[in-house]
């Protein structure tokens, strides 16, 4: 392929684009929200199940909601963390308005009174799978939900202010494919209607060897910059992969129209015969969406974490999902209550592990953990008793949610917090 742009690191073209790309006002909300997101490690002990204790400035009504774990208070709270001061605040809603907007009041971490505040709900459109039950809940498969029920619990507790509508995408008569999908968003955009911002936990993934060899290109020691045009140029010359060119232009439109488009990166970083293989999604390849990556519990990007490039991925958010066993269900969003209640097949399993002695014969030990009936349990050193142990789970599909979340929250409480 003829290059004819001078790609040389730290050329006067590769300065300009980089500049157009990280000085935007996306670019700048991106690398914000980047720093607040190691406050907001959710698996972080103070972000699961409060209690009595945690918020010892709260007033009787506030610290009321504050430690609910109902089903309808649940959607009348979350948390926010300031990138003004790195601080955590409680957002708690007090009303609604005839105009749509919404009457907070905003404590700070120990529950004490700030001030109240309007804030106005965006419009958020999650494409997910709805349908076929893919996640398991238990090591055994003992209850599984779709992928979307859980991206739904992870941005509803995230940020429950926000006008939802979930579209279901998953295979099978009578739905939609992701694409097809946003060409309906897409004529309704064009119509007047205002649609903020779009989560998109699904990937097309190619590895890097796969683009070069598909492509006939060379990405390797090329600028981020280099590398995203040769793609979007050498896949434009390909008749057969007109479909993904005209997935990105149709990604491209909506962003044209003002929809913010968050796709997760993927989980396809992996190491292959000792050997480190980098995968890229192709519905990042446009100038239209937003890769959303993970970081681990330190903080640090996570090795499953694919389009690593920023060029790519400019957001990044935890992506651990922690699944609690609690006393009438799971809870896999944090915060109080419960997210899926239990199958009776599992209600029945927690009850018996509740009886359990310690020592019991039932409990099995397999690579250092042990199981009850294929459930996980610890047992306490101190008092004979097993209780089940929470169960771990990663990728980008959790990262996105939460950021296009955050995003929302930003927008929402900058000028007021």
């Amino acid at each position: 392929m003829q290059i004819t742009k001078d790609y040389s690191k730290g050329s006067p073209y590769i300065r300009a684009q980089n500049q157009k790309v990280f000085s935007s006002q996306d670019g700048k909300i991106a690398r914000t929200l980047n720093k607040t997101a190691l406050y907001r490690d959710p698996l972080d002990t103070i972000n699961r199940k409060p209690i009595e204790g945690f918020y010892p400035d709260a007033s009787g009504e506030d610290l009321k909601l504050l430690l609910s774990g109902s089903q309808r208070d649940i959607q009348k709270k979350c948390s926010y963390v300031s990138p003004k001061d790195l601080k955590t605040y409680n957002i708690l809603l007090k009303s609604k308005n005839k105009d749509g907007t919404l009457n907070v009041r905003i404590l700070d971490d120990y529950g004490k009174f700030i001030k109240e505040a309007q804030i106005k709900p965006k419009k958020i459109i999650v494409l997910d799978n709805f349908s076929n039950a893919n996640v398991p809940l238990t090591f055994d498969n003992k209850q599984k939900i779709p992928h979307g029920e859980v991206v739904k619990k992870i941005i509803q507790r995230s940020n429950p202010f926000n006008h939802y509508e979930f579209i279901d995408i998953s295979a099978g008569e009578n739905r939609l494919n992701p694409y097809a999908a946003l060409v309906q968003i897409l004529k309704r955009v064009e119509a007047g209607e205002k649609i903020d911002a779009i989560s998109c936990s699904f990937a097309k993934e190619f590895s890097e060897e796969t683009l070069e060899d598909m492509l006939a290109i060379k990405l390797k020691n090329r600028t981020m910059v280099e590398q995203k045009e040769v793609i979007q140029e050498a896949a434009g010359s390909y008749d057969d992969l007109k479909e993904l060119i005209d997935n990105n232009k149709l990604f491209e439109q909506l962003n044209e129209h003002g929809v913010k488009i968050f796709v997760g990166a993927g989980n396809s970083n992996k190491i292959i015969d000792g050997k480190k293989e980098n995968a890229i999604n192709a519905d990042l390849f446009n100038n239209g969406t937003q890769g959303v990556g993970a970081l681990n519990h330190e903080g640090k990007i996570a090795g499953y974490s694919a389009s690593r490039k920023s060029i790519f991925t400019p957001n990044y958010e935890n992506g651990d999902l922690l699944i609690e066993y609690r006393q009438r269900g799971f809870n896999i969003a944090g915060g109080a209550g419960i997210d899926v209640p239990y199958s009776k097949q599992v209600k029945d399993l927690y009850k018996d592990i509740k009886k359990l002695d310690r020592e019991s014969k039932e409990i099995e030990e397999k690579d250092g953990q042990k199981f009850y009936k294929g459930i996980p349990v610890k047992t306490n050193c101190y008092f004979k008793y097993a209780y089940p142990a929470a169960i771990y789970r990663n990728g980008t599909s959790w990262a996105t949610p939460r950021r296009v979340a955050e995003y929302t929250k930003y927008l929402m409480l900058k000028d007021i917090i």
